[in-house]
């Protein structure tokens, strides 16, 4: 069995109210606004260049 549980509040970057999404890199709550849904982090860390995805180039 699955639970979704939709998650609103205050974004943390902008102040927005609204549905959450969490950052899978700093934890920040945020906004859709605020968050790459496509990558799962904040735009803050999607700016400094940061990934979820392990570089398998090198492998």
């Amino acid at each position: 069995m699955v639970f979704l549980v939709e998650v609103t509040g205050i974004c943390s970057i902008c102040g927005r109210a609204g549905k959450m999404y969490t950052c899978s890199l700093c934890g920040a709550i945020v906004c859709g606004n605020c968050y790459d849904i496509e990558n799962g982090i904040c735009k803050p860390c999607k700016g400094r260049g940061k990934s979820i995805h392990k570089d398998t180039t090198n492998l």
